[in-house]
């Protein structure tokens, strides 16, 4: 039985898993979720907390993108993408940790005004405010300068390519639609460049 992503074109969380799917180079079926909330009926029903993306495999379903690329990664017993070894593993889990809860947030903060997000509806659900977002960006200039310190000169959060880099991939992209300035963080720079080359990475159809 084929996979299923229940997605959204303008997700990021739904873009690192369609992007590590292309990765591992596996056919799915992609059904649409709306943003508006609440989320309708049907979707409840396979994920009852609404989020965006969830994922079925032949009866089992899914949600929480970094759970999914754990799952997948484990499912292809992609060792080099997610280590089995305990200590490999732990470094790949404090990363994606370390990114949702500290860094997620800094880039958000840029995002919300360049694209125009707005609760209910998602980013491009109301007008850009362009007027916010020198003070943004000098707001969130220490955490970046953390990142870029974190992540290092090798183009990859670990030294090599992980899932720790399929789950920041869709937020590094986005600073290409937002305008938020990597070029003064030459390691983010870099890794932008490194993920954003990967074929399949465009396979993966990124939107914003």
């Amino acid at each position: 039985m084929a996979l299923v992503l229940y997605d959204n074109p303008l997700s990021s969380n739904a873009l690192k898993v369609r992007f590590l799917l292309a990765e591992l180079s596996l056919p799915y079926e992609r059904r649409t979720v709306p943003f508006d909330l609440p989320r309708p009926e049907w979707y409840v029903a396979v994920n009852p907390v609404g989020g965006i993306p969830a994922l079925a495999d032949d009866g089992v379903v899914l949600a929480e993108s970094n759970a999914i690329l754990r799952y997948l990664a484990g499912r292809e017993q992609r060792d080099d993408l997610y280590p089995a070894d305990l200590r490999g593993r732990a470094a790949v889990d404090e990363f994606l940790d370390r990114f949702a809860l500290t860094f997620r947030p800094a880039f958000f903060r840029y995002e919300s005004p360049a694209l125009g997000f707005v609760l209910g509806k998602g980013m491009l659900g109301g007008p850009p405010r362009p007027d916010e977002l020198e003070q943004v960006a000098a707001a969130i200039a220490s955490t970046m300068e953390l990142l870029n310190s974190v992540v290092g000169p090798s183009g990859f959060a670990l030294g090599r390519f992980t899932i720790a880099d399929v789950a920041a991939a869709p937020i590094l992209f986005r600073t290409t639609k937002t305008g938020l300035d990597l070029e003064r963080y030459d390691n983010l720079a870099r890794w932008r460049e490194t993920l954003l080359a990967r074929p399949s990475f465009a396979e993966a159809d990124p939107v914003t």
